[in-house]
């Protein structure tokens, strides 16, 4: 049978009432009597406010700069079965515009920029503009919040102490000091004007990666109007970290991820030092400058360097600069892991899931061998490839020595790699089976795509059979005409599937090509 169908036919291109508030004491005196038949009222558990998550919440069109400034007049604690409560009450019916989420450290205050100690691990703040606990509307200053600028609750939960961080030029910030990061949901309350925080005791149960993961570039194009970056958040989970990029408009971002051994800026091409063992370069692209955000939309402004309270991969995340539509990012990791990435919506964003999968041994890529055809590549030390007595040499690739037998289709060895003298867009086009996924790729500076596909049985391979498949574009101008650099493994049953993969991942990103135009 021909490579490329051999290869073609298995290509594997988801309160109210007071909080924290006194109650009157009863007068003094005996108490009254109790019928004998009366029961005590039933109580009806409070429950958090609004759709707990640990993405911002912002409404109001914040940061508003027009109409009345809405006056602070308290702000209080209050612990719940399951949940803490923060509230902000103003005087009045209107509540500010408003936006809450996580910051990192340092904490500093408006203004001066002096830090302020905030006890905790995860920090929430509160922004509320045009707000402020001062009335500057009458002949002289009248202070409408004269409570403490740090207010620490009783008893047990996940708050540790909310403290004033900022009353300057019409925005108030309040920061809630966190033993960890946990979802939270806001709300407005009435009578009296109160904005809401309650903050969860737990982390969310049952958060996924949004992928399995792999090593490989992940390259795919925006569409439509320019978007702008509305926050970069952090966030560590059972097994994997996740980093996401919200943004907003009409538009799509896109993106091309991957790792690089030489981070450098854009524009300037200066090295950036990235703290971690691993560089994961991230760029958001389809993105357009702060300046020409749409209308009501706060573009990010957050910290340039941060890192990630138990987190069990991410070591660091450094801004570089947004350049021409692009925006990019750096994370450093304590190792090269299995990344999975993926666009959500409601609010658009692009995330990032880390995998820790911790106890997997690095894959070490000690040989390299040349392929007659036009590339080399290098694979693990104490594997085995082909002489070239049947196929050219660089063609197979097992953990073990094997033979080839001429004339026979019988997959000896794992790992594939050829070039066919066939167009890209064939090779890459939809094909039997179920894809379970694709995602773009830039290999050796060239074109490509990565498939995952499960066999229908209609091909080569028995049906529910998993191939995993590089297709790399070595274009239609060369001595031969068009031509696809193929890499694949399959998992048959004799063969450790998960791992080839992880190998072939290694492999391909060594792929020097000069084959094709």
């Amino acid at each position: 049978m021909n490579t490329f169908l051999a290869l073609s036919s298995s290509l594997l291109l988801g309160a109210t009432g007071l909080v924290g508030g006194a109650t009157a004491a009863p007068p003094a005196g005996p108490p009254a009597p109790v019928p004998l038949a009366a029961s005590p009222a039933p109580q009806t558990a409070l429950t958090p406010v609004g759709t707990p998550s640990t993405g911002p919440v912002q409404a109001g069109d914040f940061p508003a700069v027009t109409g009345p400034t809405a006056h602070l007049t308290d702000v209080r604690t209050a612990r719940h079965d399951g949940f803490d409560r923060v509230v902000l009450e103003f005087a009045g019916d209107r509540v500010p515009s408003y936006r809450v989420s996580y910051v990192e450290p340092p904490i500093t205050e408006d203004g001066s920029g002096a830090e302020v100690p905030v006890p905790g691990a995860a920090f929430l703040e509160v922004r509320a503009a045009p707000a402020s606990g001062v009335d500057l509307s009458g002949d002289e200053p009248r202070e409408t919040y004269t409570g403490p600028d740090r207010v620490a609750p009783s008893g047990d939960g996940v708050v540790t102490e909310v403290v004033r961080t900022g009353d300057f030029e019409g925005q108030l910030a309040w920061t809630i000091g966190l033993q960890q990061r946990v979802p939270f949901g806001v709300a407005v309350l009435e009578e009296p004007t109160r904005l809401v925080v309650d903050v969860l005791h737990e982390p969310a149960q049952g958060v996924e990666p949004i992928g399995a993961g792999d090593t490989a570039d992940s390259v795919v194009a925006g569409a439509g109007a320019p978007v702008v970056v509305t926050d970069v958040r952090l966030g560590a989970h059972p097994g994997f970290d996740r980093i996401v990029f919200e943004v907003a408009g009409e538009g799509e971002a896109g993106w091309r991820i991957g790792y690089t051994d030489d981070p450098r800026a854009q524009g300037s091409g200066a090295p950036i030092d990235v703290p971690g063992e691993a560089v994961l370069g991230m760029t958001l692209t389809n993105i357009v400058l702060p300046g020409d955000a749409p209308a009501g939309v706060q573009p990010w402004d957050g910290p340039d360097r941060r890192q990630l309270p138990g987190a069990s991969t991410v070591q660091s995340l450094v801004e570089d600069t947004l350049y021409e539509g692009q925006y990019t990012f750096f994370a450093g990791l304590d190792a090269e892991r299995p990344f999975a990435v993926s666009r959500l919506s409601s609010p658009q964003r692009v995330v990032v899931d880390v995998l820790a999968q911790e106890g997997r041994p690095p894959v070490d890529l000690g040989s390299r061998c040349e392929h007659p055809d036009g590339f080399a590549l290098s694979y693990p030390g104490s594997w085995s490839t082909n002489s070239g007595d049947v196929l050219p040499p660089c063609s197979r690739f097992a953990p073990e020595p094997f033979t080839l037998v001429s004339g026979t289709d019988v997959r000896t060895a794992p790992i594939a790699a050829s070039v066919e003298p066939v167009p890209y867009d064939r090779v890459s086009a939809p094909g039997q089976g179920a894809e379970e996924s694709r995602s773009g790729t830039i290999v050796d500076g060239r074109q490509g795509v990565r498939i995952q596909r499960t066999s229908s049985g209609e091909g080569l391979w028995p049906e529910g059979t998993p191939v995993t498949t590089y297709a790399i574009d070595l274009g239609a101008d060369g001595p031969d005409g068009p031509a696809t650099l193929v890499v694949n493994t399959v998992g048959l049953p004799e063969f450790d599937y998960e791992r080839n993969v992880r190998v072939m991942d290694h492999m391909v990103h060594t792929l020097d090509i000069t084959a094709g135009s």
